[in-house]
């Protein structure tokens, strides 16, 4: 039982590692790093007349000129709170509660 617990265990985990591997060296079209493994996620999307992204998820709708072209054919939304005060000593960083994309 514990060697069937642990192979569950580490085949959820490896799949999980994996999962991430498709962001790790994801670049954008200025060559920043895009989302490293974090926050990112892989969304269903809809192709606009204009070639624009509209995600339902989200409402949001991504410029053509924005999206970079991803690994495995699928589409994934990568976001980041930027942010808000990032000069006060006192205090520290602030973040924004709202992600961007």
């Amino acid at each position: 039982m514990k060697t069937l617990l642990a192979t569950i265990a580490l085949l959820y985990l490896s799949s999980t590692v994996l999962a991430h591997d498709i962001y790790t060296d994801l670049r954008d079209r200025d060559g920043h790093l895009c989302c490293g493994g974090k926050d990112c996620r892989p969304v269903q999307a809809t192709v606009l007349p204009n070639g624009s992204y509209y995600l339902p998820a989200t409402g949001e709708i991504i410029p053509a000129d924005m999206a970079t072209p991803s690994p495995d054919d699928r589409f994934h939304h990568c976001f980041y709170y930027p942010i808000l005060n990032p000069v006060d000593p006192y205090v520290g960083p602030v973040w924004d509660n709202t992600p961007k994309t």
